[in-house]
C-alpha cells in the first residue's frame, strides 16, 4: 500500500505525515495510517500552512518529518499519549541535517541566531549544539509571529542537542499558547519554559 500523493503546501506532502516504520509491519495498522479521516487531513493542512511552511520559508533549510499523524492503532503501538496532538494531525516532529552547521550559505543565519541568543542570555552558544537546536532557537525567537501551540526541545543526549523539534498548531478557537517546552533525561519529566531566556539558555 502506498501513501497518498497529495501536496499540503509547496514544501510538504501528506505522505510525509503518514509514513511510519512501525505501521508498515502490520497490514491493518498501515491501512488505518494511510486512510486518515478528512478532519485529520484538514488539521495537517492547517499545521503546514500556518506553521511549518512559514518556518520552512523563513529558515530556508529543508526539514524532515520524523513523526506526523498517528492513527489510534499506531499511537498505542508506540506508547503515545491518548491526548497527543499527533493523534489529531495537529503536530509533527521535525529534524534538520547537521550539515546546516557547516554550510557556508547559512553562516549569516547561524550568526544572527547566535547573536540573538547572546543578547537574551548574556552567554555564547556552546560549540557542541546541534542543528536542531538552531531550529528550536529560531522558532522560540519568532514564536509570537507564528501560529503555533507548542515548540518542544525533545530528547537527544543533552541540552542544546535535541533529537528532534516538536511543533504543533491547531485551528481550535482559543488563544495561542505558544508554549516552549523541553523533554529529556537531562530534565525531570516535561518542563515548560516560561521565559525566552530559559529556552535559549539550553544552548549556552
Amino acid at each position: 500500500m502506498q501513501a497518498p500523493r497529495q501536496k499540503l503546501t509547496p514544501n510538504f506532502s501528506l505522505a510525509e505525515f503518514l509514513r511510519s516504520a512501525t505501521a508498515e509491519r502490520q497490514e491493518e495498522m498501515l491501512r488505518q495510517q494511510y486512510e486518515p479521516p478528512g478532519e485529520i487531513i484538514g488539521n495537517l493542512s492547517y499545521l503546514c500552512s500556518t506553521a511549518l511552511q512559514p518556518i520552512r520559508e523563513q529558515f530556508a533549510y529543508p526539514m524532515r518529518i520524523t513523526s506526523g499523524y498517528r492513527s489510534p492503532a499506531l499511537n498505542e503501538a508506540v506508547g503515545g499519549s491518548k491526548t497527543s496532538q499527533h493523534c489529531k494531525g495537529q503536530a509533527a516532529d521535525v529534524q534538520i541535517s547537521d550539515r546546516f552547521l557547516t554550510d557556508p550559505r547559512y553562516e549569516p543565519l547561524r550568526r544572527r541566531i547566535a547573536d540573538r541568543v547572546r543578547m537574551h542570555t548574556g552567554k555564547r552558544l556552546r560549540e557542541d549544539v546541534n542543528a536542531n537546536f538552531y531550529l528550536y532557537a529560531y522558532i522560540c525567537l519568532r514564536r509570537e509571529a507564528l501560529d503555533i501551540d507548542q515548540v518542544i526541545h525533545e530528547y537527544g543526549d543533552d541540552k542544546g542537542r535535541p533529537a528532534w523539534i516538536h511543533i504543533s498548531a491547531s485551528a481550535e478557537e482559543r488563544e495561542r499558547s505558544r508554549q516552549m517546552l523541553v523533554i529529556g533525561r537531562y530534565h525531570s519529566g516535561r518542563k515548560t519554559l516560561s521565559q525566552l531566556k530559559q529556552a535559549l539558555a539550553m544552548g549556552t
